[in-house]
C-alpha cells in the first residue's frame, strides 16, 4: 500500500493528459471518418490498391478483445465502446492501461473493402506526414506490412512522451495512440507490442 501511494503523484499528470489526449484524439478519428468516408467508398470503384487483396472477416469489437486477451506489452483492458456503424465501415475502440501509467487508445476500422482502406489510410497520413515537432517512428511498424501499409509519428514534451501508429491489413484499419511519462524509445516498445497483437488478431 505504502509504495502505491508513493506511485499516485507521478502518474496524476501522465494519466490526466492521457484522458484529455485521447478524447481529443477520438473526435480528430470521427470528424476524419465522417469526411473520409464518403470518398473512401467511392475509391473502391476507382483506385486499385496498392495492399494484398485480404478480405478480414472478423469485426471490429472481436479484433479487439483478441487482442486485449494477450495483455500486449502489459496493456489490460479498461473499456471498449463501439463508435460507428454503416454499410460502408464499422469502427471500435479502446482504452487499454499498464501498470507502470502508460495508457492506449486503439481504434480499429473494418471497411467493406481493401481499396476503401487503404484510401482512408493514404488520406489520414497525408495530413499528418511531416508535422512540426514530430518523430517519424514508421521503422517501428516494419513487420506489419505485409498485407497493408504503417505509419508512425510521436514527440516527446516536458517529459511526456506520445506516439501514433496506424496501420492497414486488408480491408482493416488499426490505430494506437499512446501516452506515458516513460521514456519515447521504451514507448516505442509499447507501439510495437499493442499494435502486433491488433495485428495478429486481424484475421
Amino acid at each position: 500500500m505504502a509504495d502505491k501511494a508513493t506511485q499516485e503523484p507521478a502518474s496524476k499528470h501522465p494519466k490526466t493528459l492521457a484522458i484529455v489526449t485521447m478524447v481529443v484524439a477520438l473526435l480528430i478519428i470521427a470528424g476524419v471518418v465522417a469526411l473520409i468516408v464518403t470518398g473512401a467508398s467511392s475509391a473502391t470503384t476507382t483506385k486499385p490498391s496498392t495492399a494484398a487483396s485480404t478480405s478480414i472477416s472478423a469485426g471490429a469489437d472481436a479484433i479487439i478483445a483478441s487482442a486485449a486477451l494477450t495483455n500486449p506489452s502489459g496493456f489490460v483492458l479498461e473499456f471498449a465502446k463501439n463508435t460507428t456503424a454503416s454499410s460502408i465501415q464499422r469502427s471500435d475502440w479502446a482504452v487499454l492501461d499498464q501498470p507502470d501509467g502508460s495508457e492506449a487508445n486503439v481504434t480499429v476500422t473494418v471497411y467493406s473493402s481493401t481499396n476503401a482502406t487503404v484510401t482512408y489510410f493514404d488520406r489520414l497520413v497525408a495530413c499528418v506526414t511531416g508535422l512540426p515537432g514530430y518523430t517519424d517512428v514508421t521503422s517501428d511498424l516494419a513487420s506489419f506490412q505485409q498485407y497493408g501499409k504503417c505509419y508512425g509519428y510521436g514527440e516527446d514534451v516536458d517529459s511526456i512522451a506520445v506516439i501514433n501508429g496506424v496501420c492497414t491489413k486488408g480491408n482493416v484499419f488499426l490505430s494506437v495512440h499512446l501516452v506515458s511519462d516513460i521514456s519515447f524509445s521504451d514507448l516505442e516498445g509499447y507501439l510495437t507490442g499493442v499494435m502486433g497483437a491488433l495485428y495478429q488478431s486481424a484475421a
